[in-house]
């Protein structure tokens, strides 16, 4: 029996370089499965509950991100 694949968030402000970049270099390896979002209102893929109780593991490319995903997504 194969175990679920880990799901990997990868998350930035804008979601348009950092997150990105980084969800693409670790999509192809096996076992795991990647997104990415922003924490910005504006960003490409904005960060929401639904991703990120997806994840199992959430990646930030800055403290200011963690802050952020503490204040607003709390019950996530």
């Amino acid at each position: 029996m194969k175990a679920r694949d880990r799901h990997y968030l990868f998350v930035c402000s804008q979601n348009k370089l950092r997150s990105p970049t980084a969800e693409q270099i670790f999509a192809d390896h096996p076992g795991i499965e990647t997104l990415s979002a922003g924490t910005n209102h504006d960003a490409e893929t904005p960060l929401d509950d639904e991703v990120l109780r997806w994840a199992d593991t959430i990646f930030v490319m800055e403290k200011t991100h963690r802050s952020k995903i503490l204040q607003f997504f709390r019950a996530a």
